[in-house]
């Protein structure tokens, strides 16, 4: 007898997995205060730049007081996020992260929850390029080249205010808009064919979101504007 294998899609997977979650959280009724979450971040997911599946475990420790952290990874295979037609990620493309956090819960006793946080970042984001062309500001010169290896690292923190809808006893989303620090430090090496292009006067950080990471080398810092919306699951 021969089977069939049916392949479906991983966009089709992952709506699939978010109804009976939020099915069964819609359903459950019972009143057991939960102290753990499990967390998916939506926005990195599905609306990133840099699109990676991220997901996380918090705890909580006290009345007000909750720990967490997160850890993403992504590559050109498994994003689900087309990032407008994928031109800005190729083969190559492989990203790391990992963000602990701590919450403070605003009003404990409510029961939309209005939670401020502290969080820290590291990212670490590698792809190789072809036919393009980077800016290097510390020699106030732009280089063309036919293939580069690319190298970005980002470390910082924000301060987050969040809003935490609940959906049964269960599922909830988290509504989170932020504002901190970042620094990056993108490198170019394994150039081949590198040459001078005329100059172009680029601005590496432009306040608030704007950031030429791609086609601009060097150690940079500016502010961070931090917007996310993440799925959870209490247990």
């Amino acid at each position: 007898m021969k089977y069939t294998v049916v392949k479906m899609p991983v966009k089709k997977i992952v709506f699939i997995l978010f109804s009976m979650l939020l099915f069964q959280g819609l359903t459950a009724q019972d009143t057991i205060q939960r102290k753990s979450i499990i967390t998916l971040n939506v926005f990195s997911l599905l609306a990133s730049q840099a699109p990676r599946w991220e997901v996380g475990y918090i705890r909580n420790i006290s009345k007000r007081v909750w720990l967490g952290v997160e850890l993403g990874y992504g590559n050109h295979d498994i994003t689900i996020n087309d990032v407008g037609g994928r031109d800005r990620l190729n083969n190559d493309y492989q990203i790391f992260e990992i963000r602990p956090s701590v919450y403070f819960d605003l009003r404990p006793k409510k029961k939309l929850k209005h939670l401020a946080s502290f969080e820290l970042y590291f990212i670490h984001h590698t792809d190789t390029f072809e036919r393009s062309s980077y800016y290097d500001p510390s020699e106030y010169m732009s280089y063309r080249y036919d293939i580069a290896d690319y190298k970005r690292i980002k470390y910082g923190f924000n301060v987050n205010y969040n809003l935490l809808y609940n959906f049964g006893s269960r599922i909830s989303l988290m509504q989170t808009i932020g504002l901190g620090l970042r620094i990056r430090d993108v490198s170019f090496f394994n150039v081949v064919n590198k040459t001078e292009d005329p100059y172009d006067e680029r601005e590496s950080f432009i306040f608030p979101v704007i950031d030429n990471y791609l086609n601009t080398t060097g150690i940079a810092s500016a502010f961070n504007f931090n917007l996310d919306l993440k799925l959870l699951y209490k247990f």
